[in-house]
């Protein structure tokens, strides 16, 4: 498996979307001659995995949605504090920011795989390193129209959600899973960090199904 990390939509760019961003994406696959490839996208990053596949239905072999944040209409199924954050994002992002670089600072909870647990903490302390600015205004727009609706999202979408998860309740999977044209979803015994616990079996799927 080749596995390409791809920075998000981070700081405000007048004018983005998250499918002006998926444009982007779809040049760097161009750039790197990737022909058919699939997305994975957990937490945050799963509207923008969806946006992707929308940009290039053709070329997506399947979309890994991990503990997806929800539509832009669907807000109100998040917990009141991340909603919160969200609303002040969209108002003032350099305060959201200082909230955020808190909550990047505390200790998550343990998934009850150590290996895991550590490469999530250290993951998290990366994300931080330059403050909470980018996540502010990645809320910001996740928050407002995607530029694309869930129909136009064709491949396949394998839509993972932790039944334990308080940051993504688990009651949005079936939200995705009425909308999506063509997905199938998954509930496991997880938290947030679901990605951190099920990796293998994420990722292994993915391959498979590029292959096909």
């Amino acid at each position: 498996m080749r596995l390409i990390a791809v920075d998000r939509c981070g700081e405000r760019v007048r004018g983005r979307t998250l499918r002006s961003w998926a444009d982007d994406v779809v040049q760097l696959a161009d750039g790197l001659g990737l022909e058919r490839f699939a997305v994975v996208g957990w937490s945050a990053g799963g509207p923008h995995a969806l946006a992707v596949a929308a940009a290039a239905p053709d070329r997506v072999a399947c979309v890994e949605l991990v503990a997806s944040m929800p539509p832009p209409d669907r807000v109100d199924t998040l917990p009141s504090d991340v909603q919160m954050v969200m609303r002040l994002a969209r108002r003032s992002p350099k305060l959201a920011a200082l909230g955020l670089e808190r909550w990047g600072r505390k200790t998550p909870d343990p998934t009850g795989d150590a290996a895991h647990d550590d490469a999530y903490a250290r993951g998290r302390v990366e994300a931080f390193r330059k403050g909470g600015g980018w996540l502010a205004h990645e809320l910001a727009y996740l928050g407002r129209p995607w530029g694309f609706e869930l129909v136009d999202v064709k491949p396949h979408v394998i839509i993972w959600y932790g039944d334990r998860d308080h940051v993504t309740p688990p009651q949005l999977g079936p939200v995705f899973a009425e909308r999506l044209p063509d997905s199938e979803l998954r509930k496991v015994d997880a938290t947030h960090q679901i990605l951190f616990s099920h990796w293998r079996e994420i990722l292994a799927d993915a391959v498979q199904r590029t292959h096909r």
